[in-house]
């Protein structure tokens, strides 16, 4: 494994960036624990989107919009938002893009971590219990009750863990599985440069800008393992094209 390159500057703007979040994210807890469960996920978005702009500036990181981007997240619809996970730069430019009506959806584990656990519970994440097939069944069927009943637009990473390489890795089926319960469609959410601008290499990221960009809409007509398969190795063909091709002008 390599080991992570270490600069003055990288530790600088690190000890800001995360000292930035100790005291938001403290804040948002205290704040939207406070808040009525039913207006949380109205209120946590922007907490949330306020957190991932903060923290990538602070960083060195600005982050730009395509068009069709902006539009898309200006909508708010049931919908699973997909993302290319490669690098650490990831959680920041997706907490800056979370929309209106946005959760997380994490292992039923993060809860447990400290402090995290209770940041992501207090803006109404949904997580997933995945300790059996049963208890995964019925946490994916409660989710998708949520997505349809509360308009939710849920933020999932279909590799499940974030890329060591930069390369996109093969997807697992839950965001596939929890669209077709919710009966909404998946929006794929593709951001460019991230890897490149924070590899696992190396402690901060380079100074530089973040492209999010989205492909269209995917609607699941077919519940079949093999179908979701089939649509799940399809998207990350299209998100391997899409890196490669780089963003639009």
């Amino acid at each position: 494994m390599t080991t992570p390159s270490i600069t003055i500057s990288g530790i600088l703007r690190q000890t800001v960036v995360w000292t930035f979040s100790a005291i938001y994210l403290s804040t948002m807890v205290l704040v939207c624990g406070l808040t009525a469960k039913s207006r949380r996920t109205s209120r946590g978005p922007a907490w949330v989107r306020g957190w991932g702009w903060g923290s990538a500036r602070l960083a060195g990181v600005k982050i730009r919009y395509t068009a069709r981007a902006r539009a898309a997240l200006d909508e708010r619809r049931s919908r699973v938002l997909t993302f290319n996970h490669c690098s650490t730069l990831d959680t920041l430019v997706g907490g800056a893009f979370l929309p209106d009506g946005g959760v997380l959806v994490l292992k039923q584990e993060f809860r447990r971590l400290p402090f995290l656990g209770l940041a992501t519970a207090t803006i109404g994440s949904v997580f997933l219990d995945r300790r059996d097939r049963e208890r995964a069944y019925a946490s994916l069927q409660a989710a998708g009750d949520r997505i349809r009943d509360e308009t939710l637009q849920v933020l999932i990473a279909p590799e499940g863990t974030r890329s060591v390489d930069g390369v996109v890795g093969p997807f697992k089926l839950g965001a596939f599985h929890l669209a077709y319960i919710a009966k909404a469609p998946i929006l794929p959410m593709v951001m460019h440069g991230n890897a490149e601008l924070w590899p696992p290499t190396q402690l901060a990221p380079t100074p530089g800008t973040s492209v999010v960009d989205v492909l269209p809409e995917i609607y699941l007509d077919d519940g079949d393992p093999e179908s979701l398969r089939a649509a799940a190795d399809a998207l990350r063909e299209q998100y391997r094209q899409a890196l490669a091709q780089g963003p639009p002008d």
